[in-house]
């Protein structure tokens, strides 16, 4: 009696379980999300030998995270337990477009990153013109801003209308609506980046293959060290397939329902509602992709979690070296 009074108190019908377990896993997503990149944030500030330019770079990336996962997912996780949007209107726009500014961000600073390593291992005659200091990058990261604001924001000014969408359970553009040429912008904006993050990434991954190739090759002329420049070499093909791989899986997905809820197709709850899990676990993941496989993120972790000196262990410190000379030359 009790289970079928919540299904029909329930606006999509769901039972007391359903409602629990989604519940239960969006919290679980927004903790995660905000240990993970605090952490990064923490051990960024905390030691000087963290603070490159790349580094600053993924600090931002963390901080767009934490906004999303502070402001953005309380509204997604009280939307789940009720099924509907218990605010006003203005609330819903002012939602929406925070969590499309945050996600805009997040992509652009992900290019950046991408750009900044292309540049420091393909193209090392640019980089320093680029990126010739920290406070360059705070300038990025501000032009980084004021861009996502910019492409976000055309609903506040009649391109577009923004409502609560009960499939994906928050307050977005109206892609059925909604103006489709402002679809087209923001599918533009992702693609070209996604396509510019996968080409530096790849052209990176050629790079490092052809010198360490070249290096083995001089190397076991001489009968010795071979081993352990082959061993980075696959170290830096894992790093690359995994950044590709999880920025893939997380956002596209998402953007492709999205896509096509704007042409007029239809799409069950059950996987806008899986596509909405996937974008927001991207802010569980980036501390891993960015943090756990750079090998300072891993001294500066475990320092972290035993308040030890930074960089213990012989070994750790040689293996952190040898994989920062591949793949963050010069430490920047």
């Amino acid at each position: 009696m009790r289970m079928s009074q919540t299904i029909s108190q329930d606006p999509l019908y769901r039972s007391r379980t359903e409602i629990v377990l989604e519940v239960t896993f969006a919290i679980l997503v927004c903790l995660s999300s905000v240990l993970g990149n605090v952490l990064v944030v923490y051990v960024v500030n905390k030691y000087s030998v963290m603070q490159t330019i790349t580094n600053i770079l993924i600090r931002n990336l963390a901080l767009t995270d934490i906004i999303m996962a502070t402001l953005i997912m309380p509204f997604w996780i009280t939307n789940l337990y009720s099924g509907k949007w218990n605010l006003s209107q203005e609330w819903c726009e002012v939602s929406s477009l925070a969590q499309f500014i945050m996600a805009l961000a997040s992509l652009f600073i992900m290019g950046l990153i991408a750009l900044n390593r292309y540049m420091k291992v393909v193209k090392p005659s640019l980089y320093i013109k680029f990126f010739p200091s920290k406070r360059v990058a705070w300038l990025y990261f501000g032009l980084v801003w004021a861009v996502s604001v910019l492409v976000a924001t055309p609903p506040l000014y009649g391109w577009g209308k923004i409502n609560f969408d009960s499939h994906f359970l928050l307050c977005s553009f109206n892609w059925k609506e909604g103006h489709f040429s402002s679809v087209i912008l923001l599918a533009g904006v992702f693609d070209v980046t996604k396509v510019a993050i996968f080409y530096s990434y790849w052209k990176i991954y050629q790079t490092v293959k052809e010198s360490t190739g070249n290096v083995n090759a001089n190397v076991a002329q001489n009968g010795v060290g071979a081993p352990r420049f082959h061993r980075t070499d696959i170290d830096v093909l894992k790093t690359c397939l995994t950044v590709v791989c999880f920025f893939l899986i997380t956002w596209f997905p998402i953007a492709l329902c999205a896509f096509i809820i704007a042409g007029g197709g239809y799409i069950p709850r059950e996987v806008t509602k899986v596509t909405v899990y996937l974008m927001f676990s991207s802010s569980v993941v980036n501390p891993i992709i960015y943090g756990i496989m750079n090998p300072q993120f891993k001294q500066a972790f475990k320092k972290a979690f035993r308040c030890g000196r930074y960089g213990n262990g012989n070994e750790e410190q040689s293996h952190a070296r040898v994989a920062a000379v591949i793949i963050y030359p010069r430490s920047n």
